[in-house]
């Protein structure tokens, strides 16, 4: 992830150190930028022109606290073992700048864990970036209790000067997406060892069903034009014949059935609608979902097409 980080930044004009325990693998890394950078041209993503500029932005060095004092921003990316990013944490409080921002890529650990480390708490913050960080455009901003509203503020407007697409949530284990990915893996790889589908299977199913819709809408938006009522129905009927506690009718949404929030129907579920909304986001979700369509069979060679 590291190079994936230094190559976003540099491209976004940025100035950037690249460390690495070692000079193979800083080598390795300028190595996957190169290759990185070229397939960005060839998609017309990245001008011909401007490759030798970013290159040039990226600073490989092998001992990081030779250019500590120089720098505004830290984003560590070691493997992901609490010890070694604590430890890591400390020297880099001592090192670095009192007001450089101290920021974690860890996918799953707690943001409570770092702040006792450090001598200026409140400029830690986790950044969970996800894989390709050169391509996928969220960024999950994670303070701990003690982070400064300065510092989140900071690394808001940060992520979104390298156009990124930078979301708050609270430090909890797994954050939200890992979650709610972690949730969901979990059911497909059950469904596998009670021998109901194939992985194949499986996969063409999510990608051309909900996985198909979710680069569009996310689950409250979808539940909202489903129907809260509906869904409430469906975990109640799951629950019953399957007797998983992970299918027990959420309360969010018995909360809401009992509010006569039923979603786009009834003008509010998980969010507020305007009047005669069920008909304008029926609309925008046909455009988001053809536009989707027209992708998903060239990339799936979809018959007829």
């Amino acid at each position: 992830m590291g190079h994936g980080f230094a190559q976003v930044f540099a491209m976004r004009g940025y100035p950037v150190f690249l460390a690495d325990k070692s000079e193979d693998q800083l080598k390795l890394a300028l190595e996957w930028i190169d290759s990185s950078l070229q397939f960005l041209v060839e998609a017309g993503e990245v001008k011909p022109e401007d490759v030798g500029g970013v290159k040039d932005r990226i600073k490989p060095i092998a001992d990081w606290k030779l250019v500590a004092a120089e720098v505004d921003y830290v984003l560590e990316a070691v493997s992901e073992n609490l010890p070694l990013k604590l430890n890591l944490f400390r020297e880099l409080d001592a090192t670095v700048r009192p007001e450089a921002i101290l920021a974690t890529n860890t996918s799953s650990f707690d943001l409570n864990e770092f702040t006792p480390v450090v001598g200026h708490p409140e400029r830690v913050i986790g950044t969970h970036w996800f894989h390709p960080p050169q391509i996928t455009p969220c960024i999950e901003i994670i303070p701990a209790e003690l982070t400064s509203e300065r510092t989140v503020e900071r690394t808001m407007q940060f992520m979104k000067s390298i156009r990124k697409f930078p979301t708050l949530c609270k430090s909890t284990p797994g954050f939200v997406a890992n979650r709610i990915q972690f949730a969901m893996a979990a059911e497909a790889y059950a469904i596998v060892e009670e021998g109901l589908a194939t992985p194949e299977q499986i996969d063409r199913i999510v990608k051309s069903s909900f996985g198909f819709r979710l680069g569009a809408f996310g689950p409250c938006e979808i539940c909202d034009q489903a129907g809260v009522d509906t869904y409430t129905a469906i975990f109640e009927y799951l629950h019953q014949k399957l007797k998983r506690d992970q299918f027990k009718p959420p309360q969010v949404l018995k909360n809401l059935a009992r509010e006569g929030r039923l979603g786009l129907k009834t003008n509010g579920g998980f969010y507020e609608y305007e009047d005669g909304a069920a008909e304008r986001v029926k609309r925008q979700r046909d455009e988001k979902f053809l536009s989707r369509l027209r992708l998903f069979t060239r990339e799936q060679g979809v018959p007829g097409e």
